[in-house]
């Protein structure tokens, strides 16, 4: 910035008004005279932009523009008739006062702007505009005013001082100008000044003189209209009158006030000195009145503060653990850098009685103009259980008042603590009944008074440990594994039987959350093996005899358990209650031939189908109640609006169990639609799940509203990792290789990455559809593995290609057995390529291996020895296969969904896994794939949704100009 400002405020003629005006002038020089007003178009032809001046110069300026004659008359001159003048408005006496109180406003934050940026500043510039003759020094404290009285026997002599930081004077002695009345700034001898506490009107009689003479007669008058509210603000003297001096204090009592910017309530000391109370919080020592009830014998009262007794009550509230702030009031000394708004309020109320044995008068507290209700309130609970629901009633009590707890059910879901009595008093509510009955106030149901909740949301209750449940909702009975199951389960999977049994025996669906590898499958049917038997149980205890003895024949009891899995994993379902279970009755929905069973379904224990059929033949499921319904990876249902959702909480089941080896608590979106499938309504309507949970979580990071979300579902979720339960699973690492391009799949990639920019960074602010993005990056992920990707007859050469197969040369000569994923087919068909001119032995498996092959390929790889390499298609082979002779899983082309990763890696670290499992991700740098891991390691993506291949994150549209720059 090459120019520097100044700024004069002189006396407009035809308003009276003393008007601001900017001056600009080249910066370090001296300010002699000054003639280039600042206005905007002095400052285009400069080439400066306004809004690239400092805040406080752009506030100054606009505060000159404002208050032209010109600008008063185009804001005040609103009649829609002609303009008038700027006189013409000002005999107006509605407008005169809109235009006083406008003006006064502008000039007080004008001259508080140069004051605090000291900047220099003239008073009646003269008219060879030198600067140096009328400039003004800003930097000096405030004024404060003294006035003194003197009887005689003709009345009362009347005199006005002013007192700076050295001495006291009188305004006629020395060059005084007012300049603005109310706030009150004075120009005295070529320095401005404010005037505390009094209208500057009251100095305008002594800029003459020093003394003012009251006749006895006016005494009562002058003092009512001029004084009175001038002797409350100021020190005066008095001679010839009988003073009276108060300084005794009576007592101090406690107020709360609120710091609005802070959003807290504090403590303030109010001393009261008979009579008249000090605010501890200001700085006021002394406070004068003049008593003229009796207008011959005029009585000052003045009242003093006694600091060392105000100093016992301020030592009172350190002892109990307050600390002063700096603008003088009370707050807890904060255990927590952060407190909550009430804390202290309820502090107080808690603690009344420590307050009011230290002396404290707690008779007057008010939080917002309300009276506050010190009594404690109390809450009295009674319940009882209808079918699925609890019925509550709950009571609160407050001093004279009983209401129900729906009252408050607002207060708690706005976090409003001040709750207000029918006597328009307040109460407030204590802040762990805030946190404590959240969940219950979200989720209940208010009908006549009572609380209705659902038996699935037994763990609100949990926290309200007074309300003595006459049934617990989590009844456990004694568990023993069927010998008919044909495998031995560890401790945790018999831990995992058990969880589910003890869910269905209440009622009650699950997710059982374990981590890919460790028998979710076997678990499952270990528990369906105990509900069939217990089944038989039944039946044979319900057995009747005929005439003869003889048992009357019953229908079977089948177990109808409906298990709706990926395509892929019906067959190795199928097989694996073959192996385990083989006496539970069970058949494939699946098909062409699906329509000749679909009349049996009834008569099987298990029916395995797939989630596309489950879609397309809903109507016809819908008509079966059976007793289970499972999803097996049941992050299929993420999306509440997709078909497969909607069908599959259509099909009616007495429990619902959804197997996930994705953590589902990671993301909320899927979360609720976990929880909606297998307890419905657990959680509300999505709507309010969003609002109550998913924003107050995901948007401001509410660590309350988490807590209260994990103890909600936590009953319902069963989640084992594999270093929890599996101690003997051995090692696993996880590395980045970087990878080179070559310097001509270098120069295409720019190239493409310069149009990417240019087609989804658009200027103009309009938005690029989600497809185009997804394309365009697509273009760049092909384009950083191998140039033929994009064009199958490009010559160029990949670096990454190149570094990969280098590395399976190195794995193949060490004969270690290697999966290599990619996203993209095309991809993996250069490595097959590789391994066949080089004479490697492989297997493949991708959407289009027949479901009959992939068995085979399996077997193969797993059971040959020269079988080292296994290309997969993250996509086709990322759930339901166990391949754990693997000791290396190498991903070709890693993206931004690490579930999709986590589910390949799962396929050889799991249960059965003898070697140490090396992770390796090939990253060629420089290009969106690094971008993208870079990011991730930032934690800028929240790895929060299992996305597919055709979904893009919504913050990779966040992060789009630093993954393309």
């Amino acid at each position: 910035m090459e120019y520097q400002f100044c700024f004069d405020v002189s006396c407009d003629v035809k308003t009276g008004f003393y008007i601001p005006t900017a001056y600009i002038i080249p910066k370090n020089q001296r300010i002699t005279y000054v003639d280039k007003k600042a206005t905007a178009d002095v400052l285009r032809s400069l080439n400066i932009t306004i809004t690239t001046l400092e805040p406080n110069i752009q506030k100054a300026i606009a505060i000159c523009e404002a208050l032209k004659p010109e600008a008063l008359i185009k804001k005040f001159n609103n009649t829609g008739k002609a303009k008038k003048s700027i006189e013409e408005l000002l005999k107006d006496p509605k407008i005169v006062l809109g235009i006083q109180q406008y003006y006064h406003l502008k000039m007080a934050a004008f001259l508080d702007l140069i004051t605090a940026s000291d900047y220099p500043f003239s008073v009646e510039l003269n008219k060879d505009k030198d600067f140096r003759k009328s400039s003004v020094s800003t930097q000096n404290n405030p004024l404060e005013a003294q006035l003194k009285f003197q009887k005689t026997e003709e009345g009362i002599t009347y005199t006005l001082a002013l007192k700076d930081e050295i001495s006291v004077f009188y305004p006629c002695d020395k060059n005084t100008m007012i300049l603005l009345f109310e706030p009150s700034w004075l120009i005295i001898d070529q320095k401005l000044f404010g005037l505390k506490d009094i209208d500057a009107k009251k100095i305008k009689p002594f800029l003459n003189k020093k003394t003012i003479e009251i006749p006895s007669r006016m005494i009562p008058n002058y003092f009512e209209k001029f004084i009175k509210d001038m002797v409350k603000k100021t020190t005066i003297e008095a001679d010839g009158f009988e003073i009276i001096q108060l300084n005794n204090l009576q007592n101090c009592s406690i107020e709360i006030v609120h710091d609005f910017f802070k959003n807290s309530y504090y403590l303030n000391l109010l001393f009261d000195y008979e009579g008249y109370v000090f605010d501890a919080s200001k700085i006021k020592h002394s406070h004068s009145k003049i008593d003229l009830n009796q207008p011959e014998q005029i009585k000052v009262i003045q009242y003093k503060r006694n600091i060392n007794s105000e100093l016992i009550f301020e030592q009172k509230m350190t002892s109990i653990g307050f600390t002063k702030t700096e603008h003088g009031f009370w707050r807890l000394s904060p255990k927590e850098e952060k407190t909550e708004t009430y804390d202290t309020i309820q502090w107080l109320i808690e603690n009344q009685q420590e307050l009011i044995a230290f002396g404290f008068n707690l008779n007057h507290l008010k939080i917002e103009g309300k009276n506050l209700q010190t009594e404690k309130p109390k809450i009295h609970f009674s319940n009882n259980v209808q079918n699925d629901w609890f019925d509550l009633k709950i009571t609160i009590s407050c001093g004279e008042f009983e209401f129900s707890f729906a009252a408050i059910i607002p207060n708690i879901k706005q976090q409003n603590q001040v709750y207000i009595l029918p006597d328009k008093s307040c109460f407030l509510i204590p802040k762990e009944w805030m946190m404590q009955y959240a969940s219950l106030a979200k989720l209940a149901k208010v009908k006549e008074g009572i609380l209705q909740l659902p038996k699935s949301n037994f763990a609100v209750l949990n926290a309200i440990p007074e309300l003595k449940l006459e049934t617990v909702a989590t009844e456990k009975k004694e568990f023993h594994l069927s010998p008919l199951v044909k495998a031995t389960l560890r401790p945790y999977q018999l831990e995992g039987v058990q969880w589910l049994l003890e869910h269905y025996h209440n009622n009650l669906g699950g997710c059982l959350a374990d981590d890919m590898g460790l028998g979710k499958t076997l678990q499952t049917l270990s528990a369906l093996v105990c509900v069939q038997e217990k089944l038989e149980e039944q039946q044979r205890e319900a057995e009747q005899l005929d005439l003869f003895g003889n048992v009357i024949p019953q229908a079977k009891e089948y177990l109808k358990a409906l298990i709706i899995l990926p395509s892929s994993l019906v067959f190795n379902w199928y097989n694996e209650a073959r192996k385990f279970t083989p006496h539970l009755r069970r058949i494939q929905y699946i098909g062409n031939e699906r329509k000749l069973i679909a009349k049996k379904l009834a008569r099987y224990d298990l029916v395995f189908t797939s989630y596309a059929i489950a879609s397309r033949d809903s109507a016809i499921l819908e008509k079966y109640n059976f007793r289970f319904l499972i999803l097996d990876e049941s992050q299929y249902i993420k999306n509440k609006n997709s078909k497969i959702f909607k069908a599959v909480n259509q099909i009616q089941a007495r429990t619902r169990f959804s197997l996930s080896g994705t953590p589902i608590e990671n993301s909320l979106d899927d979360l609720w639609s976990q929880m909606e499938f297998i307890n419905p309504k657990i959680l509300g309507s999505y709507s309010f799940f969003a609002e109550h949970y998913k924003n107050p979580i995901e948007k401001q990071q509410d660590p309350v509203v988490l807590s209260e979300l994990k103890s909600l579902i936590s009953p319902f979720i069963l989640r084992r990792t594999k270093e929890q339960v599996l101690k003997d699973l051995p090692e696993m690492t996880e590395q980045i290789y970087y990878c080179e391009m070559e310097k001509e799949q270098e120069k295409l990639y720019e190239e493409e990455k310069s149009k990417a920019r240019n087609s989804l960074l658009k200027t103009d602010g309009s938005k690029v559809d989600k497809i185009n993005i997804i394309n365009t990056l697509m273009r760049l992920r092909q384009l950083s593995n191998h140039p033929k990707m994009i064009d199958s007859k490009s010559e160029l050469d990949s670096g990454k290609f190149n570094a990969v197969t280098d590395y399976l040369t190195t794995l193949i000569q060490a004969k270690q057995k290697t999966i290599v994923f990619s996203s993209f087919v095309s991809n993996l068909d250069f490595y097959k390529k590789w391994c066949i001119l080089h004479n490697i032995k492989f297997k493949e498996l991708t959407g289009s291996t027949a479901q009959k092959d992939r068995e085979i390929a399996v077997n193969q790889f797993q059971e040959q020895d020269e079988i080292l390499l296994f290309f997969i298609s993250l996509k086709a082979g990322g759930v339901g296969l166990n391949i754990t002779k693997a000791s290396y899983v190498l991903f070709l082309d890693p993206w931004w969904n690490p579930f999709a990763e986590k589910q390949g890696i799962g396929r050889a670290h799991r249960i059965g896994q003898l070697n140490k499992v090396n992770v390796i991700r090939f990253i060629t740098k420089n290009t969106v794939e690094e971008k993208i891991i870079r990011l991730q390691e930032n934690k800028k993506i929240l790895s929060n949704s299992l996305l597919d291949e055709d979904s893009i994150s919504p913050e990779i549209e966040t992060h789009l100009d630093y993954i393309l720059e």
